[in-house]
């Protein structure tokens, strides 16, 4: 070990050989910079036995290092800073996971990777208090070295020339101006989720954040957190008992700006990614990769591929930002494999979550408030399945089964991709950059094609949230001969091929899932697909690093599909056949089509794709007469032209009355109705349909009518 007394010339000789400029910089930023980061590996470099103790005698070096730090800016000149040395990139012998803590690890310097899960307010703490005595007017200095417990004077110290008198026979009051105050926060992080082992629900840590670090980080955030670990006995009864909790004292916080920072891939890897992007048959190959143990759905499979990378999210010059993120909802039938794909695309995208309907609350979505007890009952915010799902994907199963309430905070989340809390006290703002993905179940079971209500009206979502989702698809369960009996040999020769779980449980067999660890395997049907690990470094790789442009024939041509759509109009004239997010929905789609083959151009080649794909999908859902306004509605053309003609029917007749009281006689109605082919029945059914929602009333009973 090296002596103590040595440490703050080893940092002065260091700080000076190489940190001179930087230092500097930093007396230049004062106060907006208030720590000098200090890498690691150059300690190492500088000398590899001084580096070895940083780790093991840390709370020495960084009393050593801020001291040197200080002499060195008051010998440049700078008597009144106070800066902190920040040291990062600790060696990866010293990353842990929360879930690997132990006792071993206590007092050394560690690393942990997470995500901020809970942030409590930035508080003063006293670091140093300054207390004088009642009786004599004696002032002594305690440190205070436990953040939840304040220490004061036992007696007033005759050697320092106080009193002598104990606490009981004299009172100690505490001198706020002559203390030292520090800022201190109390941060709550989360193991990553894949880090994780599947089913195991994830571990936390609080750890403390002082000084400049307070404040910093957000819910949500990821982040690597180095620091020292120590221990606060856990007190029951009043009473300390033997076993401990752990904490950790951030001493530097590693942002993770760059996104997917979390996903590593090697240089032979980016070499293989880039291989692959090279092949004509790239979209075939990832299409056939995205759940392979589904058969068919090719169409749907491509519009996921498309969502798993993206399109580009751009920051305006007035402040106002366009998502990349295409959202999809997948309606159908029971027994499709809407959930399965969803748990799949879950898993397979960097930063996946998976959350289903009726265990999702908008606070366990979003974020909620929650009172905290570690920190005396304050209120502090913990982030919620969107917001951890930031820069990933949002896989929401029975999405229609979620409480009217929780789903209206999706809209927020979904379009402007933020969330605002206003809750206890709290005022934040948090970041859900996420793609959507959704399931949802007709109300009555299945859908029914032959029904007045068109089948976006068949799911209970309200037409504002369906109108938000960039692709709709419609998956029926339809008898087809030759269909059925493709699916059902699929299905069974999946079962075949899967290994007993129990007996991966016991260890007697392998875990299939680890065997396909990376590079291009063959699938059921002999066709060539992409390893599950591949797939996400591929994604990670095409997001970081390609960002595509459209060129202008490819900007031409979705001006061109947009107002040759918009023409076709529909069968009525509230009809309106595509709308503006439509549009933006074919960039984002051509936008992630190159980057699949990581182009920073895209072609006509990608918005033809999204074109063809957004053509099926609104093929499938309505045919050729594709009417925006029976998804923003939930009524079909026919019945809304049949309720505005009872309205101006019931009108014609209400004016043309002779009665003081003008109101049409609803006999009268229905003579009127039966020419323009309304049946009688037919005519009740919407008179009381819309008597029901307050636009007509009946004024002397049942006989009249009376548009409100």
């Amino acid at each position: 070990m090296l002596q103590e007394f040595d440490l703050p010339a080893r940092w002065t000789s260091m700080i000076q050989d190489l940190y001179a400029e930087a230092v500097h910089n930093l007396a230049q930023n004062w106060p907006d910079d208030q720590s000098l980061e200090v890498s690691y590996r150059i300690i190492e470099g500088f000398d590899d036995e001084f580096a070895h103790d940083i780790i093991e005698h840390p709370e020495l070096h960084f009393h050593a290092a801020n001291h040197a730090l200080r002499q060195f800016l008051r010998d440049a000149g700078h008597p009144n800073m106070f800066p902190f040395v920040r040291i990062v990139h600790l060696p990866s012998d010293q990353i842990r996971v929360v879930s690997q803590l132990r006792s071993d690890d206590i007092g050394q310097m560690l690393a942990i990777d997470a995500v901020t899960t809970k942030i409590s307010g930035v508080r003063p703490r006293i670091y140093s208090a300054s207390f004088e005595c009642a009786s004599c007017g004696h002032v002594m200095i305690i440190n205070q070295p436990n953040e939840q417990e304040l220490i004061e004077p036992i007696e007033c110290s005759q050697i320092d020339g106080g009193c002598g008198k104990p606490k009981r026979q004299t009172r100690f009051v505490l001198q706020q101006e002559e203390s030292i105050l520090i800022n201190s926060q109390f941060i709550e992080l989360q193991e990553l989720p894949e880090q994780m082992k599947g089913g195991i629900q994830p571990e936390r840590i609080i750890c403390i954040g002082e000084h400049d670090l307070a404040g910093k980080l957000n819910p949500g955030d990821r982040v690597k957190a180095n620091g020292v670990l120590f221990i606060r006995s856990q007190r029951k009864g009043g009473k300390d008992t033997p076993v401990f909790d752990i904490f950790l004292r951030i001493h530097s916080l590693e942002r993770q700006n760059v996104p997917l920072e979390e996903i590593k891939i090697s240089e032979d890897e980016e070499l293989e990614i880039k291989e692959l992007a090279s092949r004509d048959d790239i979209y075939d190959l990832f299409t056939k990769s995205i759940a392979p143990s589904i058969f068919g759905m090719d169409r749907v499979k491509e519009s996921l591929m498309l969502q798993l990378f993206g399109g580009v999210a751009r920051l305006n010059p007035d402040g106002t930002r366009n998502r990349g993120d295409i959202h999809i909802l997948l309606m159908g039938d029971p027994g499709v494999a809407k959930s399965q794909l969803l748990n799949y695309m879950s898993r397979i995208s960097p930063r996946g979550r998976f959350t289903s309907g009726q265990s999702a609350s908008a606070a366990g979505l979003t974020a909620a408030a929650v009172q905290d007890s570690a920190a005396e009952g304050r209120w502090t915010l913990e982030a919620g399945a969107l917001v951890l799902a930031d820069l990933g994907l949002a896989a929401i199963d029975e999405f229609d089964k979620m409480n009217e309430g929780d789903r209206s905070s999706m809209h927020e989340a979904m379009e402007q991709q933020t969330i605002s809390i206003s809750k206890a006290g709290i005022n934040a703002s948090l970041r859900t950059r996420c793609a959507v993905l959704a399931a949802a179940n007709p109300k009555n079971g299945r859908f029914e094609p032959i029904s007045e209500t068109p089948f976006t009206g068949q799911i209970n979502l309200a037409p504002p949230l369906i109108s938000r989702f960039d692709i709709i698809w419609l998956l029926t369960d339809d008898a087809d001969e030759s269909k059925d009996s493709k699916i059902a040999n699929h299905i069974i020769k999946n079962r075949l091929i899967g290994t007993s779980e129990l007996l991966v449980t016991e260890g007697s067999a392998p875990d299939p899932a680890k065997n396909s660890i990376s590079g291009l395997q063959k699938s059921q049907e002999g066709d060539e697909i992409l390893a599950r690990d591949l797939i996400r470094k591929y994604i990670a790789y095409a997001k970081r690093s390609i960002h595509p442009k459209l060129e202008d024939d490819a900007q031409n041509k979705i001006v061109e599909f947009y107002v040759e759509t918009r023409k076709k109009g529909g069968e009525s004239s509230d009809s309106v056949s595509i709308t503006a997010r439509s549009l933006e929905a074919v960039a984002r789609m051509a936008e992630a089509s190159a980057r699949i083959r990581l182009s920073n151009v895209s072609t006509v080649e990608d918005v033809e794709r999204a074109i063809r794909l957004t053509k099926t999908w609104r093929n499938e859902l309505m045919g050729e007469n594709f009417d925006m306004t029976t998804i923003e509605t939930g009524k079909k053309t026919s019945v809304r032209n049949q309720e505005r003609m009872l309205i101006e029917i019931i009108s014609t007749l209400q004016n043309q009355s002779t009665n003081q009281v003008k109101v049409a006689n609803v006999l009268d109605v229905y003579t009127e109705a039966e020419k323009y082919k309304i049946s009688r029945t037919k005519a009740e059914d919407i008179i009381e349909k819309l008597v029901r929602n307050g636009d007509i009333m009946r004024p002397s009973g049942y006989d009249t009518l009376q548009i409100v």
